[in-house]
């Protein structure tokens, strides 16, 4: 039912007056069935029929609110399962980002900008081809999505999916076979490297994956819920406080994931109790950065193009 939902969030709930009318035909069927009960056959059908007025009112709810609109093919990856890619077409993906608008120059004890806004945001589009791992990206300053080009630093979308959909599910060996995927920094790294430019990992290897990073020494996930850059409910997960950079600096590097479906939703930082905010010590945590990403299941023909 939540996935159905997910369809359709402006669909309006079903009121009390489309249901009153098989309520009504359930209710009376069932008095008669308590006056008649000797006439079983009788009753039982109409009651039968009744229900299933009722079931047709219901069903006639549940369609209303999936029929599809032409907003219907934009449901995002995490809520719906689509085809496979061809080598040749290109997976869409777009970063709303929201900073500080603090100025950094001394980096340990930034000061506010005069007359600036506290936070200023930027998107930006890309465009991934899922056999060759070219990339086109597009930033919120407009131009053509050839503005970048290259080719992914893990390689083609589809070569990492297949790589990744072999992972074992049993964490330890998963980090093991990780390591031989994806060459680089820690285990921590190597998953948050892998759910940063993977966009086409299936439910369970995402689950696996989530539950891997969670058996990582010093990993933590954060019991309370925090919002990405578009104040959707996330996970935030992180090193913890004391690791070297965290303790130098005084910021929180957070990963963020979909509650329910551990899809990656961006990160965050922090400045933390104790940082330097133009000469005066913090007293709580303060937004530096949110990012909230967006992948679509569609994938398109061309870059520039959008599901």
């Amino acid at each position: 039912m939540t996935t159905l939902k997910n369809f359709r969030p402006d669909a309006p709930a079903a009121d009390r007056a489309r249901l009153a009318p098989g309520r009504q035909r359930l209710l009376d069927a069932a008095a008669e069935r308590r006056q008649h009960r000797r006439f079983w056959p009788q009753a039982g059908w109409k009651l039968a029929a009744a229900g299933a007025a009722a079931g047709v009112a219901v069903a006639a709810v549940l369609v209303a609110q999936v029929t599809p609109t032409p907003d219907t093919h934009r449901v995002e990856a995490e809520y719906a399962t689509s085809p496979e890619p061809n080598d040749s077409q290109w997976l869409y993906q777009k970063v709303l980002t929201r900073r500080s608008t603090l100025n950094f120059r001394d980096d340990l004890n930034p000061v506010p900008k005069k007359g600036a806004s506290a936070y200023w945001e930027s998107t930006q589009e890309t465009w991934t081809q899922y056999g060759t791992g070219k990339i086109r990206r597009m930033s919120s300053q407009g131009g053509s999505p050839d503005t970048v080009m290259g080719e992914g630093g893990g390689g083609s979308p589809k070569k990492l999916r297949q790589k990744l959909e072999k992972l074992p599910s049993e964490p330890q060996q998963l980090l093991r076979s990780l390591s031989e995927v994806i060459r680089l920094g820690g285990d921590y790294q190597r998953i948050q490297y892998t759910f940063s430019i993977t966009s086409t990992i299936q439910f369970e290897t995402r689950l696996s994956l989530f539950r891997a990073l969670k058996t990582i020494p010093g990993v933590v996930v954060r019991p309370q819920l925090v919002e990405d850059a578009m104040g959707r409910p996330a996970l935030a997960v992180h090193p913890s406080d004391d690791n070297p950079y965290t303790r130098e600096t005084h910021r929180r590097e957070e990963l963020l994931f979909d509650p329910e479906t551990f899809e990656y939703r961006g990160e965050r930082m922090m400045m933390l109790v104790g940082g330097m905010i133009d000469s005066e010590v913090t007293t709580e945590e303060t937004l530096l950065s949110v990012s909230a990403v967006q992948r679509f299941a569609a994938a398109v023909n061309e870059p520039g193009v959008r599901p």
